[in-house]
């Protein structure tokens, strides 16, 4: 009989009822500088279990079997309560957030799910047109130790962050999760013997498989803080990595980015890193430089390069696809751009070259490389489309195979990506990779927040458009990224659009929605300064 989630919480209840479960840190005032603010809030194996086991009752009693139930909690001890109590009761979960945030994609999503019941925090005011039938959740309230039912319907039902599309929602089986986990397991033996701490958003692939059900799954500590609260001080993320000894975490580049730079030095000072063996890093482009400025910036505290774990997953494969083994520094390869416009990746000699992170080999999955336009299977150093098969696979054809939509090759054993088939800039027969395209544009000028480099299509041909923000109205950033692309890329920007901060739509993880991004300025609907 296979064992879900629900069956290893069971199990560390009655092993070890009186250790910590989950703890949820809360930041209700700015207190000491090294981010040691918190007041943690925990829950051990007895009272998670039997809080869980009293609201699968309640949530049983609410709904039908085959309901879907909207996870409307905040972030932290009543999100862990919720998800497990709909897995126990076997009900569909559909991981959201708090209503007000991001109306419009909850609206779409409810539209979509049409859950039956909403789970919410005490105290919340939600509109009854948009909940309907309400349970409200409280982590804190004592109840009588009971035995959870063994939860083995389908897990979840996860919407992906829309950065190619509409919000899509991934049924999420409870095999697809189990064999996630382990997989996530085997990869990082740390994750069996040492606490697990994050900050992501559990409404997100990553956050919910990582840092909520892989703690359940491994008998760990699993620790918690709001991203809110990270974005806030970033800090603090790495100080609960150091006060609760933490072996595995997680965050995208853009996170490791942040946090070294804001991180000062009295601050590193005060964090112990030692224990770090794994800081998995994906969802978004990993580059080399965020990788050795973060290992510089911490090393005084105990960080290990080789923690560093790069990896590439999606929501439809229940997170992770291949992966860097604990232990293994994370690989490089600078391969020559001309010849990865034409889809072949040599290493550089001589000219341009584009340094690329190895995202590991496959954790537990087989994957291959196919030619998208006639399906060909393409051998190492041939960029293609990623396809994946495993048990961890959601949506798969015929032949189980996941087709993502990714670009990609292989080297060496070793995944590298290169970017979306969708968001490919094509020009006069060469590939070029939006995300390298944004690299240079934004290293060009230190005064630009964020770019999107899109392909558009006049009636004529196709041209490069490059969108940046930036905070005021002077046009030299853009000779500074047009002559740095031209320079960089051997192609012309036709045009270089700047635009006031937030102009550029985004996902609700933050990822940049080229797609929109492409619709709005062939609509003449971007804001220029």
């Amino acid at each position: 009989m296979t064992e879900h989630l629900i069956d290893r919480l069971a199990r560390w209840s009655r092993e070890r009822p009186n250790a910590p479960a989950y703890t949820s840190l809360r930041y209700p005032a700015p207190g000491s500088p090294d981010g040691g603010d918190y007041i943690p809030h925990t829950l051990t194996y007895a009272e998670l279990t039997a809080a869980v086991a009293s609201l699968a009752r309640e949530i049983s009693a609410r709904t039908a079997s085959g309901d879907r139930v909207a996870l409307l909690t905040g972030h932290g001890n009543g999100y862990v309560l919720a998800f497990l109590a709909c897995l126990a009761a076997d009900r569909l979960a559909v991981p959201l957030f708090p209503v007000g945030r991001h109306p419009e994609r909850l609206t779409g999503v409810f539209a979509d799910a049409t859950p039956a019941l909403s789970l919410i925090d005490p105290g919340d005011d939600v509109s009854a047109a948009l909940a309907g039938n309400v349970l409200v959740v409280d982590p804190s309230r004592t109840v009588e130790c009971a035995e959870l039912p063994p939860g083995n319907a389908p897990a979840y039902l996860q919407y992906t962050s829309g950065s190619t599309g509409a919000p899509t929602g991934i049924r999420v089986e409870s095999e697809n999760l189990t064999a996630a986990v382990g997989q996530l397991r085997a990869a990082i033996p740390a994750a069996g013997t040492k606490p697990i701490v994050g900050w992501l958003p559990f409404f997100h692939d990553m956050g919910l498989v990582l840092t909520l059900a892989l703690p359940i799954w491994s008998g760990v500590p699993g620790t918690t803080l709001a991203p809110v609260d990270f974005v806030k001080r970033p800090v603090r993320w790495l100080r609960a990595c150091s006060d609760f000894g933490a072996g595995t975490t997680g965050a995208p580049d853009f996170a490791l980015a942040l946090t070294a730079a804001t991180t000062t030095e009295r601050q590193v000072r005060h964090l112990d890193l030692t224990t770090l063996d794994a800081v998995l890093n994906g969802a978004e482009p990993i580059r080399a430089a965020t990788l050795r400025t973060f290992t510089e910036t911490f090393a005084p505290a105990g960080f290990r390069h080789r923690a560093h774990a790069p990896g590439y997953g999606l929501a439809e494969a229940t997170l992770t696809v291949t992966l860097t083994p604990q232990d293994r520094e994370p690989t490089v390869l600078e391969v020559d751009r001309a010849a990865l416009t034409t889809g072949r990746a040599r290493p550089a000699s001589t000219g341009s070259a584009v340094a690329l992170v190895g995202c590991g080999p496959p954790a537990g999955q087989r994957i291959r490389i196919v030619d998208p336009a006639d399906g060909t299977i393409l051998e190492p150093g041939r960029e293609g489309e990623i396809h994946v098969s495993g048990p961890n696979v959601c949506v798969a054809d015929a032949e189980n195979w996941l087709h993502t939509g990714d670009l990609g090759f292989e080297h060496n054993g070793e995944l590298y990506v290169t970017g979306r088939a969708k968001d490919l800039v094509i020009l006069d027969g060469r590939n070029h990779h939006p995300a390298d395209l944004e690299e240079t544009a934004a290293a060009a000028a230190p005064e630009i927040r964020l770019v999107a480099a899109f392909g558009h299509d006049d009636g004529v041909r196709e041209s490069l458009v490059i969108v940046a923000e930036t905070p005021d109205a002077d046009a030299e950033p853009a000779g500074k990224i047009r002559s740095a692309v031209a320079r960089t890329h051997e192609v012309v920007p036709s045009t270089v659009l700047l635009v006031p901060p937030g102009e550029i739509p985004r996902t609700s993880s933050g990822k940049v929605r080229r797609g929109e991004c492409r619709a709005r300025f062939a609509a003449g609907e971007l804001r220029p300064h």
